[in-house]
Formats: C-alpha cells, sequence, structure tokens
C-alpha cells in the first residue's frame, strides 16, 4: 500500500511538471520572442532582486493553473481509486485482483507527459541550438577581436565630457517609413528629428538606419556591456563563480576602465534596482562607477523609503534627477562619463507615467511617445548649460522590445527590427560618408573617437570604430553569419574574457 502511494505521489509530481514544461514552452516564444537559452542562464545565475513582479505574474496566470488543475483531479482519481479491480475471471465468479496493469499505464502516460513537455520546452528555449553551439566553438574573437587594453589611447588636451543615455527597447522601427521605420506616423517623431539633425551613419539612407543587435547582446544587461565593451555576454553553464561582486568578465577592458584610467568621474543613473541582472557588478568593476539607483534614490530623500512603481520609479522622475547629477559632476571641474538607462518603455505594455497622453489608444504606443518627449526634453536642457560645448551625448536603444505580441504583424511582414541611436555634438566626423551596417558592439569604439580620443586602431573588441572606413564585422560577414559566431561559444573568449586569464 505504501509503495503504491508513493507511485500515486510521484506520478502527479511528474505529470505538473511535464504539464508545466509544456506551457513554458508555449508562454517563453509568446513573451519573449527567439530568445537564446544562454540568456536564461544569465538571469538564474545573477541576482533578480529589483524585477518587476509583471512578468512573474504572467508566468504564474499563464503557466501553472492548467498543470495544478489536472495535477488536482490526477491525485483526487489516485486517492478514491484502491488500485484494484473487479473482474469476472471464470465461472462466472468475481474476485478482486490487484490492477498491476493499471498501475504500470498510468505511470507510463505520466512519463510520456513528462517527457513530451521536457522535449518541447528543450526545443522552445533553445536548450538543443545552446548544446550545439558548445560543440561547435566559433573562431570569431581569433579572426577578429582587438583587445582594448593593448591599444594606446591618447586624449585631447581638454578631456571631453561624455553623456551616454540607454534607452529600453528603443527602435527605429517606430519610425515613420520615410524614415525606415514600419508605421505610416512616427511614435518618436522628436528622436526621429534629434537623429536627422545630428550624427547617425546610414549617411541618408534610411534603409540602414539603426544598429543590429546580436543575440548575446539582447537584453538589458547585455546590451549594456556590448555598447561599452564591444563583447557579447555569454555565460556557460558553471560559471556563477565569474559573474559575481567581485568578477564579472575580468578580461574585458571597458569604456569605464579608459575613462577611468585617465581620469573621467563615472557614474550611471538608473530608476531600478541597479543589482538587478548583475549591472551593479560590471560597472563597479569596470571603472568604479558611482552606482545612483533606486536604493540610492530613498538615500538621497529623492523618495520615500515605501515608494515604488514598476521598476523602482518612473523615468519621469529619472529626469529630473539626471539634471541634478549632472550638474553636481559638471561643478566638480573634473571630466565626467554620466550613463543613465531608462525603463519606462520596458515590455509588457511599459508604464504609462503621469504627463503620458492617450494619443493613439495603445498603451504602448503612448509610452514610447511620452518617453520621446521626455527625451527630447533633456537632451535640450543639456544643450542650454555652459559644459554642453565640450560633451558629447550618446543615446541608443538597449535591445529590441520584448513585447512580443505588439510586434507580431510587424514581424509577419518581415520588417528587419533595428535599435535607434544618434551622436550629439561629437569632436570629430567621419572620414567616409557611405550608408553603415553596424551591430551593438560598433558604438564602443565610435563613442570612444567621438570623444576626440585617438588610438592605434580601428577596432575594439568587436567593434569597429565607425568614424574610420573600416568595415565592421556586419559587413564583412553579414549579419546572420556574425550572429551565428557570436551565439556559438568561444575558447577564446572563456579564456581570456570570461575567466579572464592573461595572455602570453
Amino acid at each position: 500500500m505504501k509503495r503504491r502511494r508513493l507511485i500515486s505521489i510521484l506520478s502527479v509530481i511528474v505529470v505538473f511538471i511535464g504539464l508545466v514544461l509544456w506551457k513554458v514552452a508555449k508562454w517563453v516564444p509568446q513573451s519573449f520572442g527567439d530568445i537564446p537559452f544562454e540568456q536564461v542562464l544569465f538571469h538564474v545565475m545573477v541576482p533578480m532582486k529589483g524585477t518587476d513582479t509583471s512578468v512573474f505574474d504572467q508566468f504564474v496566470s499563464y503557466c501553472l493553473p492548467t498543470p495544478l488543475a489536472i495535477s488536482g483531479i490526477l491525485l483526487v482519481c489516485f486517492i478514491i481509486k484502491d488500485w484494484k479491480l473487479t473482474c469476472d475471471i471464470k465461472n462466472g465468479e468475481f474476485k478482486h485482483v490487484r490492477n498491476n496493469i493499471l498501475i504500470i499505464l498510468t505511470t507510463a502516460c505520466c512519463l510520456f507527459v513528462y517527457g513530451f513537455g521536457l522535449v518541447d520546452c528543450i526545443y522552445a528555449v533553445g536548450i538543443d541550438d545552446y548544446w550545439y553551439n558548445i560543440k561547435h566553438p566559433s573562431t570569431i574573437y581569433e579572426n577578429y577581436y582587438v583587445d582594448p587594453a593593448s591599444v594606446t589611447y591618447t586624449f585631447p588636451e581638454k578631456k571631453r565630457n561624455l553623456i551616454y543615455i540607454f534607452l529600453e527597447s528603443m527602435e527605429t522601427t517606430y519610425e515613420d517609413k520615410e524614415n525606415g521605420g514600419a508605421f505610416e506616423e512616427s511614435l518618436i517623431p522628436e528622436l526621429t528629428l534629434l537623429a536627422n539633425q545630428n550624427l547617425t551613419f546610414d549617411n541618408g539612407d534610411k534603409s540602414n538606419n539603426g544598429f543590429l543587435v546580436p543575440a548575446m547582446s539582447g537584453w538589458t544587461a547585455a546590451a549594456m556591456v556590448g555598447q561599452t565593451s564591444g563583447v557579447p555576454l555569454n555565460t556557460p553553464a558553471g560559471a556563477n563563480g565569474y559573474l559575481s561582486d567581485t568578477s564579472f568578465l575580468p578580461g574585458a577592458y571597458t569604456l569605464g576602465d579608459i575613462l577611468a584610467a585617465n581620469g573621467y568621474q563615472n557614474e550611471l543613473l538608473l530608476g531600478s534596482d541597479a543589482e538587478f541582472g548583475g549591472r551593479e557588478y560590471y560597472f563597479k568593476l569596470h571603472g568604479n562607477y558611482n552606482i545612483v539607483d533606486y536604493k540610492k534614490a530613498i538615500e538621497n530623500g529623492w523618495i520615500d523609503k515605501d515608494y515604488r512603481v514598476w521598476w523602482g520609479y518612473e523615468d519621469l522622475k529619472l529626469f529630473d534627477y539626471a539634471k541634478i547629477e549632472l550638474t553636481k559632476l559638471a561643478e566638480s571641474g573634473q571630466p565626467f562619463n554620466f550613463n543613465m538607462l531608462t525603463a519606462d518603455t520596458h515590455f509588457v505594455g511599459g508604464y504609462p507615467c503621469s504627463e503620458c497622453e492617450d494619443l493613439y489608444g495603445d498603451q504602448y504606443s503612448n509610452v514610447i511617445r511620452c518617453s520621446s518627449k521626455h527625451v527630447t526634453e533633456l537632451v535640450k536642457w543639456i544643450q542650454e548649460q555652459e559644459w554642453y560645448d565640450n560633451t558629447t551625448i550618446v543615446i541608443a536603444g538597449d535591445h529590441k522590445s520584448m513585447d512580443n505580441e505588439w510586434f507580431k504583424d510587424i514581424e509577419d511582414s518581415g520588417y528587419n527590427r533595428k535599435c535607434y541611436y544618434t551622436f550629439i555634438n561629437s569632436a570629430i566626423t567621419p572620414t567616409t560618408q557611405k550608408s553603415r551596417k553596424i551591430s551593438t558592439y560598433d558604438l564602443f569604439p565610435t563613442t570612444v573617437a567621438s570623444l576626440g580620443i585617438t588610438f592605434d586602431s580601428d577596432r575594439l573588441g568587436l567593434g569597429t570604430n565607425l568614424f574610420t572606413d573600416t568595415s565592421t564585422l556586419v559587413e564583412i560577414m553579414g549579419f546572420k553569419k556574425m550572429d551565428k559566431q557570436i551565439t556559438q561559444h568561444s575558447n577564446y573568449y572563456d579564456k581570456y574574457i570570461l575567466y579572464g586569464k592573461r595572455k602570453d
């Protein structure tokens, strides 16, 4: 009897797990699109503290009710069933016979449900591709990577300030078709005008507006790493010890490292908890950034200790606090590198602040338009400051939006989504006027060059300095081939960047 009860309980657990995996296999692509398994691994290995609860709520409401209901029914059936069957054996006599066949069939069915859910989940979240990438390592680093630590940098006599604004999920997709977007009317007219009046490297060819985002830079932490170091965030299983508050890509040499070594103040402002996704680790260990996050806002008295909306506090406050921090940095008399990250345009649906107008009858569209307006207003404020003449502004979307349902019709049309960027008040101009095809990693050396810094290489990391006529990896290989090689594991990356071993 005890063994049969144990089998019953285990059968229910196996069915529950199988059904949850089956629902996860449907939920992940529907909610996030085609994300790599490495992204899942990364978020398992780093702190989830400070995450917005809407994604978790979606997971619970979509993935758990059906498995719980079916498993509950199955458990009730096992409880009321005594696992015996009354049968007519022979001569019209009825005997009670233990139904071992029923036990075997039930157990087999439960295992089938588990196996089906497991296999479906493996393919849905890309574990099969992950395993392939491990077995087929890339040589892209051996062929193209330039270690930024091995490059000589020469700064102008008067060092130039940098303001780098990471815009959550900001795409050129939102622009009108005339400017290379997917809409008849731009959802970001202010940002469109800002880009057209300043520097992008499409040189009038709007089919090349924006930059392409490789899979290993397709979430916020990875995007920030990619744009400031020229390398992806490719984290194999078991790399926990190398993604912590004492070690985060120790072999990478980043924008923050370069500027800190040359007397800059580095700062990161964000309205969420910087620990989420390991962002605090990266910026602290690469440039010793002053982190001004949600927790710091409470310490500063900017918000009450029990105040929390969305990921922490909304962007409307973030832009006000940016002015406070920028004024303070400018008054120090020391060159500064100020970075900030918006959040209102995060999926699902974005966060409508008190100034968001209902212009489109669709929350996400309204939030995108509101963000465009507020970012541009901040840029105008910066341009009015006396220290602006010696300051370069870089604005860049971090990655493509993961609000998968909102983009369904756009994706189905075959439109090639890219992220928004522009350089404002650069110290130099491009040597070539050809239209460039670029990726996340090209922003790193281009940002360094935009500060008037010269260096003895046209490439840093996997990125190309767009102010030169050297071809980017997208132009050399094509984006699909480049993305595939970056997604594949690399022995070079693991040894020299992830683990940071000294190169002989």
